[in-house]
């Protein structure tokens, strides 16, 4: 059995998801301290929700614990996730740092 390579692609990525240079898209990100400060903001919103989920649960007013846990183990991941993001972006900052001029 004899397997032939696929032909006729030729462009890559560039020819199967053309990007038009203006037309603006939005909440596009121009550099990497905006990405930061988009990525705290919604962690935040998740803690937030998460807490305000924990106390909806504690008064009474949600009845779905699932729910709750959800929402708090979604917090939980993304807070892992933006100080894995941070912790690399440290690391990053100390390794150029060490280069010699």
């Amino acid at each position: 059995m004899e397997i032939t390579a696929v032909s006729g692609i030729s462009g890559g990525l560039s020819q199967a998801f053309p990007v038009q240079q203006d037309q603006a898209v939005p909440n596009a990100v121009n550099d990497f301290g905006d990405l930061l400060s988009k990525m705290v903001g919604k962690v935040n919103g998740l803690q937030n929700s998460a807490d305000k989920s924990i106390q909806g649960l504690a008064t009474g007013e949600n009845k779905g614990l699932h729910e709750v846990m959800l929402a708090v183990e979604k917090a939980s991941v993304s807070f892992q996730m933006l100080t894995q993001v941070r912790n690399k972006a440290v690391e990053a900052y100390q390794e150029i740092m060490r280069m010699p001029v």
